[in-house]
């Protein structure tokens, strides 16, 4: 069984529901997805709608963790929210016994089997990804909190409590300059070999990685090329993934423009593709 967690509030539950989908639609092993529920109007629209999603209200979380409880009082409500992937993980280890969790942004869709994932990591007990685009120089982060891996083990739990005690009482404000993300560049000094860098064998897309890739085989069998590598591509991040005033495809609103040459990236025909399916996928669900 893999176990997964996601987390949103109702303005993004659609996005939570194609990651379900895809999840479905690619896993070649059973799973559960557990679903932390930002508002009560979430967790009803989820209590009932699969079978292999497990809906969590964030009232069970905050009575948990008095460090989160806190956090929500003093924090904008968008840092809470980023609050919660180590919270909500540490809350599975801790109170559901998993033997591991994955995390998973709501905006994700994966496109392969989650299962290369997974067997990239082995038996390493921390996963974690490149941006691909940045380096520890970037106040954003050199690794995306998209995904992020925890086995319950020593060194796993240890490493999810540190970074969770980071985020709850702002501690190492050299890491402190993008919400919870780039705190992951604690990992690998702290934890090292036991980290997994989740790089060598797949691929994921985003605005910030688009540019960086080769796509001649991509439309063939779903692999691109980076630098010197034929990686599948497992998955897609759609950060920022949105619709204009007229209701047309948004891809980021804007916001990566620094990294999709003005948007020029969506205009890659596989990309261009990508967007267009997730957009039927959204109205589908």
């Amino acid at each position: 069984m893999r176990y997964y967690c996601s987390l949103s509030d109702f303005n993004y539950l659609t996005y939570g529901k194609a990651l379900l989908k895809s999840l479905i639609d690619q896993s070649s092993e059973p799973f559960v997805l557990y679903y932390l529920c930002i508002d009560d109007k979430t967790y009803e629209e989820l209590v009932g709608y699969d079978s292999r999603l497990v809906p969590v209200q964030v009232d069970e979380v905050l009575a948990k963790y008095t460090n989160l409880s806190s956090y929500k009082d003093t924090s904008p409500y968008n840092a809470f929210c980023w609050s919660l992937a180590s919270s909500f993980s540490l809350y599975l280890l801790e109170h559901e016994k998993l033997e591991d969790i994955l995390y998973i942004d709501s905006d994700i869709f994966f496109y392969k089997d989650p299962k290369l994932v997974f067997d990239e990591i082995s038996d390493k007990s921390i996963g974690i990804i490149r941006h691909r685009h940045n380096t520890s120089l970037s106040g954003d982060g050199e690794f995306n909190v998209g995904i992020v891996f925890f086995k319950n083990d020593a060194a796993g739990l240890a490493c999810l409590k540190w970074w969770n005690d980071a985020v709850l009482l702002r501690k190492h404000p050299e890491l402190s300059t993008q919400g919870d993300q780039k705190y992951l560049e604690g990992f690998v000094p702290r934890f090292g070999d036991n980290v997994c860098i989740i790089d060598e064998t797949i691929a994921h897309g985003a605005p910030w990685n688009f540019r960086l890739y080769v796509y001649d085989y991509y439309n063939e069998d779903g692999t691109i090329i980076w630098g010197n590598k034929r990686q599948p591509l497992v998955f897609n991040h759609f950060s920022k993934f949105g619709y204009d005033d007229q209701g047309r495809i948004s891809p980021d609103h804007g916001v990566y423009n620094i990294h999709t040459f003005n948007g020029a990236v969506y205009s890659i025909p596989q990309v261009t593709n990508m967007y267009l399916h997730y957009d039927k996928v959204l109205k589908n669900v």
